[in-house]
């Protein structure tokens, strides 16, 4: 089965996060001009949430590691986004978890109201209230999809 559309687009995600994202991507892309970030995924459709989670627990898929650990993500409510680093001068993506926690002391999260899933996966960031927001959900306008 082929993959459900990805969203990239920062204007699905909730404007609470929206706001802090795009500001902690501000100041990554000017304190470390070396890199491209990019935003590989935002808000997702419960199918394509399915489909992640499907990804090594049916065949063929049954050896690889999980893609994601839940069909409940905060990407469901756009309350998450996965980046990439590119490096500018080779075009590769960099994925070594040294890199991802220099970034993460070089430029913290936190102060944004974001946070990270050290050790999990580090290329996902999410609000930091997310859980919060959830929990009330019609008072903040809040849509799972």
């Amino acid at each position: 089965m082929t993959s459900p559309p990805i969203d990239r687009t920062l204007g699905s995600l909730h404007p609470m996060f929206r706001n802090a994202l795009e500001a902690w991507l501000t100041e990554a892309r000017a304190r470390v001009e070396h890199v491209d970030f990019r935003v590989t995924e935002t808000r997702r459709t419960l199918e394509r949430q399915a489909w992640l989670y499907a990804q090594s627990r049916e065949a063929p898929y049954l050896r690889s590691p999980p893609v994601t650990w839940t069909l409940d993500s905060r990407h469901r409510f756009g309350l998450a986004a996965d980046l990439a680093m590119i490096r500018k001068d080779t075009k590769r993506a960099i994925w070594e978890v040294s890199s991802w926690r220099w970034l993460y002391r070089t430029i913290p999260v936190e102060p944004y109201g974001l946070r990270h899933l050290d050790p999990i996966e580090l290329v996902h960031l999410e609000w930091r209230y997310a859980d919060e927001a959830i929990a009330e959900a019609p008072v903040v306008d809040l849509v799972q999809t």
